[in-house]
């Protein structure tokens, strides 16, 4: 069976009701903007490329500013209000996105660059891009929602992907030898993706050796696997509440360890 047996625990939430003053607070605080993630969420550098910022506040957003990339270029296409499914957290998939144009410079560091969206009532608090480094970048292509359909890759690799949609599975496939000591690592959640990611690892015979989700207090998941047999394996990834879309965006990296 491709999905993970997911036992779910239920919690039962105790919230005081809001006063008006809290209400107050809040509705200021959405005035500011709030910029939850990118759409792609990896951006390149050295090129212009076409990015959307989801979040709360943000239709009335007219200026973007960009820190920690002195040289890069911006200019804000225009913000607009977005449809939240009804069983989907609004919280974390946001009410609102600006669309813009970004060219940052080829020296740009990973974890510098920093987005600011400027609205009527004054600067969002900065969100981190989440930029390409020097790992071989691979898109995901669909269809890869099965073994059958498995998408072949090659370590290391850095694969930039999206769950599609409700009950969307992406899969992988590669060679391993016995012995190899492989990292695999999603970045979403840090970066402000709506996707709860699951990574589950599989051998030639479709077993599982591995799986994760939440690692050690780190909302993406993160496996630590040495390979115990020659041949190939399958990776999986899906969102661990079955929710999908265009802007379910993550990012796995997979790489041998010493």
């Amino acid at each position: 069976m491709l999905r993970p047996l997911l036992i779910l625990l239920g919690a039962i939430a105790l919230v005081a009701p809001s006063t008006s003053q809290d209400k107050k607070k809040s509705d200021k605080k959405d005035l500011h903007g709030v910029l939850l993630y990118a759409i792609p969420l990896v951006a390149k550098t050295g090129e212009k490329q076409k990015l959307t910022l989801r979040g709360k506040g943000l239709a009335s957003v007219k200026e973007i500013k960009v820190v920690g990339a002195d040289d890069a270029k911006v200019k804000v296409l225009g913000g607009k209000a977005a449809t939240v499914p009804n069983n989907y957290p609004g919280e974390r998939v946001g009410d609102s996105e600006v669309e813009l144009e970004l060219e940052l410079p080829k020296g740009a560091k990973a974890g510098e660059v920093k987005l600011v969206a400027i609205g009527p009532g004054g600067e969002s608090r900065p969100y981190t891009l989440l930029l390409r480094d020097d790992l071989p970048a691979v898109v995901e292509k669909e269809p890869n929602d099965g073994f059958d359909q498995a998408q072949t890759i090659a370590i290391p690799c850095a694969i930039e992907g999206t769950i599609k949609g409700e009950r969307d599975v992406d899969v992988f496939k590669f060679e391993g030898k016995k012995g190899d000591k492989l990292r695999i690592e999603m970045q979403a959640a840090r970066y402000g993706s709506p996707v709860d990611g699951i990574l589950t690892l599989y051998d030639a015979d479709r077993r599982v050796i591995d799986s994760a989700n939440d690692t050690a207090g780190i909302p993406d998941p993160i496996l630590n696997v040495t390979l115990p047999k020659d041949g190939a394996y399958y990776l999986s990834a899906i969102d661990a509440n079955d929710l999908g879309g265009i802007n379910f965006g993550y990012r796995l990296i997979v790489r041998r360890q010493k």
